[in-house]
């Protein structure tokens, strides 16, 4: 968040906090009065009102503003998706790799043994299959985990 926009933020919540004092010195009557007519807003596209006074000035300028704040959201979900299939392709091609590279390693270690070397081909082979084991034990623990957490929080 740049500096502008942290500074807009803080003033607008001294504005909204002057507001909120200044409707609290207000009799109770009035008080309602106030703030069934206090209305906030935010989101991709102005307000009805603003929209309503655009439209004022150039017929049909809401319309394009709404639908360019569609198109914009549309394009947002798009690239979101995009981004989750390029991340899960990516994680699908980090474990192929991770399992070849583990079973050459294996074998490796097997030729070691077979050539008479059984300490070093031992302990290689041993190694690499225990970190095979336990990165695909450990993934789906881990997507356990995950899958609980979204259950509590569903």
């Amino acid at each position: 968040m740049n500096k502008e926009t942290k500074n807009d933020l803080q003033s607008s919540k001294v504005n909204v906090d002057e507001v909120i004092d200044s409707v609290k010195k207000l009799p109770r009557e009035e008080q309602e009065m106030a703030i069934s007519k206090l209305e906030m807003y935010s989101g991709p596209i102005p307000h009805p009102d603003i929209l309503e006074k655009y439209d004022e000035l150039d017929p049909g300028a809401a319309k394009l503003i709404i639908e360019n704040g569609v198109k914009e959201s549309e394009h947002r979900r798009k690239l979101e998706v995009q981004a989750m299939n390029y991340t899960a392709r990516d994680s699908r091609r980090r474990e192929w790799m991770g399992f070849f590279l583990g079973i050459i390693i294996i074998l490796v270690g097997a030729l070691l043994i077979y050539l008479g070397h059984t300490i070093t081909g031992t302990v290689l082979s041993g190694i690499s299959a225990v970190s095979l084991v336990s990165l695909f034990v450990g993934n789906s623990s881990e997507e356990d985990k995950s899958e609980k957490k979204e259950d509590k929080n569903s």
